[in-house]
């Protein structure tokens, strides 16, 4: 099965930057640092955002803390990927 990408773009994990990135088959968050991390949609529990600038907001992924652009659709697209995530 192909991994193809949902959506991509910059962020910010524990004050790295790196890419992340939404497939069908999680989320992924890469660095050149030693800070990267997947995390596999079965295993995602907890999906919310905070808008804190114009296009910057924090999105949560069960206790982690992402900054990244538009979170909002982030977590709109993790949910349509997994439904019977709360609200």
């Amino acid at each position: 099965m192909q991994n193809s990408s949902i959506r991509m773009d910059i962020a910010l994990y524990e004050g790295i930057k790196g890419t992340l990135k939404l497939t069908d088959n999680g989320l992924y968050f890469t660095s050149r640092k030693k800070n990267s991390f997947s995390l596999e949609l079965d295993k995602i529990e907890k999906v919310s955002f905070l808008k804190t600038a114009l296009t910057t907001s924090t999105l949560y992924i069960n206790e982690k803390e992402i900054i990244v652009c538009r979170a909002h659709l982030w977590a709109g697209d993790i949910r349509k990927l997994k439904p019977e995530l709360p609200a």
